[in-house]
């Protein structure tokens, strides 16, 4: 979540003219995170996000969106909810830009987890991708490995040489190396269906150590679900300083298993999936550290996080023998 394009009292007031969500009281922009434009809304009848689409969000990918948080929304999962307005659209248009309002979720995020936090986590996921089974929709992954080499280019030709080599000598010859290994073992015969593709810990929020709520599906496709799960893995097991946290880990799978059994495969694939996942995001954090308009009213996040993770899990898989899977 960010803030890049500016609204003021009135245009919010006139907005909202199209719901029947009460009147408008206060409003705040919300600046973590790094994709779209968020504000806080409080009115008469409640509260309220308001979501204006940026960057990377294409028009067409907004309905799926809708229906993933609405599918799980029906079964009792702890997701915001689209609010249609009074012509039932639930997709609007302000300042030029597709716009959607979803209701408030209690709870905070937490910046200090534990492992019984990383077993809610497992398990939140594992029920997530129970729940959405029988959703019938598809949307691509764009930012899953068949747009990775893209990425690698952009930041080669965008990126000064010095600033690569200040973050780690020969990081992009090492990022290409890595893509390629994913390319020649990624398993693609792993079970597939709805992912979050961002659960991370200010997307989730907490109320007396009990999830209440995950948020921000606006990356959320089709993809591997053991992919979905090396993301958390990122997300969730390392400290501060960027040690890997077993015990975390652990609780994080037991979570998972919980509500979905992971099957041999998804196992011995989960080592090249988390080295796949912590590329992903380097790469997005790299670019948009360079790139992020001085004006835009959010801090981009550091790569440097990503290296180290990358480095780790790129120990894990070099254990791994991966030739033998293909013969």
């Amino acid at each position: 979540m960010a803030v890049y394009t500016n609204l003021n009292e009135e245009q919010v007031k006139h907005f909202l003219k199209r719901y029947e969500i009460g009147d408008l009281i206060s409003f705040s922009g919300i600046t973590e995170g790094i994709e779209n434009t968020n504000f806080y809304l409080k009115t008469s009848n409640g509260n309220y996000i308001l979501t204006i689409f940026e960057k990377r969000v294409e028009v067409k990918d907004i309905p799926f969106f809708i229906k993933i948080m609405l599918h799980l929304n029906k079964k009792g999962y702890y997701c915001p909810k689209p609010i249609c307005d009074k012509k039932n659209n639930f997709i609007q248009n302000l300042n030029g830009k597709p716009t959607i309002i979803v209701n408030f979720l209690p709870g905070k995020s937490k910046k200090n987890f534990t492992s019984r936090d990383c077993y809610q986590i497992g398990s939140s996921m594992g029920l997530m991708h129970y729940y959405s089974k029988d959703f019938e929709l598809e949307r691509d992954n764009s930012l899953s490995i068949k747009g990775w080499q893209t990425l690698i280019t952009n930041c080669n030709n965008t990126i000064p040489a010095s600033l690569l080599e200040k973050l780690k000598p020969n990081l992009m010859e090492e990022l290409q190396n890595s893509f390629e290994l994913f390319l020649e073992f990624w398993p693609r015969d792993l079970p597939k269906g709805f992912i979050h593709a961002d659960l991370f810990p200010d997307n989730v929020f907490f109320i007396n150590d009990k999830i209440t709520g995950v948020i921000d599906f606006y990356f959320s496709c089709t993809d591997i679900l053991t992919y979905d799960l090396a993301i958390a893995i990122n997300a969730w097991c390392f400290d501060k300083k960027h040690n890997f946290l077993e015990k975390n880990y652990q609780s994080l799978l037991s979570g998972y298993n919980s509500e979905r059994k992971l099957s041999e495969d998804e196992n011995f694939f989960l080592p090249l999936l988390c080295q796949a996942a912590a590329l992903r995001f380097l790469l997005t954090r790299l670019f948009d550290w360079v790139h992020t308009p001085i004006e835009a009213n959010v801090v981009p996040k550091n790569p440097e996080e990503y290296i180290i993770k990358h480095q780790y899990f790129k120990k894990l898989v070099n254990n791994v023998n991966y030739k033998e899977n293909l013969l």
